[in-house]
């Protein structure tokens, strides 16, 4: 009986952090973190797993909080998660975000101590950021034109943090493959806020899509999401830099030249299938529909820019 409780409540555990989605976060910091680097061997030192540990401590810590202070309206409208916090224990999940926090304020720390002083600031506002969108008195999830803030700035901390490793400046490539990433991973975001539109208005939360309304929110979820091609503008400049504005037809090269078309090819499905949300009837329920592919688009783009910015280090 013991050992089966203890099941319950990793699988509860798991579900209250999102543990599917965050499966595909590890692009975030490892995207950062390749393209920052100039050779394969800089990501053999200790600032790498520490880095991407702190990145998760900061995702646990966000997705755990979000679910304790949504607790309520969940019992609602998402049962299922109040209930995977009944069954950890609401005492237990609290005490398990404190300590995911003082986790991450250790390392924010250790990397203070070793000179990563931007990385450091950043990693205090991201905790910053993800306390104030879910908990009282800021909760920006409430407040209609803010809602998104938060996300687009923890989409953005762990690739920028992740370059910072490396570089003390930003290069062009880099800030046109960044504006790319963070609003493609919004449009695919905000199909997801779309899906709670009745549930939000009931509970008085506005998000863009009682703002702006559902059409116009879905419209603008793909006008974020093809903006995954400035990743790819991005990753050619890069290319091009690397070799001196010279193609050369290697081996490295043809596999690298071919997995960027691949990645492209990727993120115009993925756009193209956020397209579709808007285009018929009762939009909130093909937000449901096309919201439960969320993972699919997080997995078919970060992991194959991944792959795409570490082969630029062969």
């Amino acid at each position: 009986m013991n050992r089966k409780q203890n099941k319950s409540k990793i699988k509860a555990f798991l579900q209250v952090s999102r543990a599917n989605l965050l499966l595909a976060s590890i692009g975030h910091p490892a995207i950062g973190l390749f393209l920052g680097a100039s050779v394969l061997s800089d990501l053999l030192t200790w600032e790498v797993p520490l880095y991407v540990l702190l990145h998760y401590c900061i995702a646990f810590f966000a997705c755990n909080l979000n679910c304790i202070c949504d607790y309520d309206v969940d019992r609602h409208y998402k049962k299922y998660m109040s209930d995977n916090v009944d069954v950890i224990g609401k005492r237990f999940l609290k005490i398990i975000i404190i300590l995911e926090f003082l986790l991450s304020i250790f390392i924010i720390s250790f990397f203070y101590l070793n000179g990563y002083l931007i990385v450091s600031i950043l990693g205090l506002i991201a905790l910053f950021v993800v306390y104030s969108y879910s908990a009282e008195p800021f909760r920006i999830k409430k407040h209609g034109i803010l809602s998104p803030l938060p996300i687009l700035v923890l989409y953005t901390i762990p690739m920028l943090c992740g370059w910072l490793i490396f570089k003390n400046y930003i290069t062009f490539y880099f800030f046109i493959f960044i504006i790319g990433y963070v609003l493609m991973q919004e449009g695919f975001t905000l199909v997801n806020t779309c899906e709670d539109y009745n549930e939000d208005k009931k509970e008085n939360i506005r998000t863009w899509a009682h703002r702006f309304g559902l059409k116009n929110t879905l419209r603008t979820s793909f006008v974020f999401s093809i903006t995954g091609i400035l990743c790819i503008i991005g990753l050619v400049l890069k290319y091009l830099i690397k070799y001196d504005y010279n193609i050369y037809f290697d081996i490295i090269s043809i596999v690298n030249i071919i997995f960027i078309f691949i990645t492209l090819l990727l993120i115009l499905k993925a756009s193209f299938e956020v397209r579709e949300t808007y285009l018929g009837d009762n939009l909130e329920k093909r937000a449901k529909k096309y919201g439960k592919r969320l993972q699919k688009w997080f997995i078919m783009t970060r992991y194959p820019l991944m792959i795409c910015a570490i082969i630029m280090l062969l």
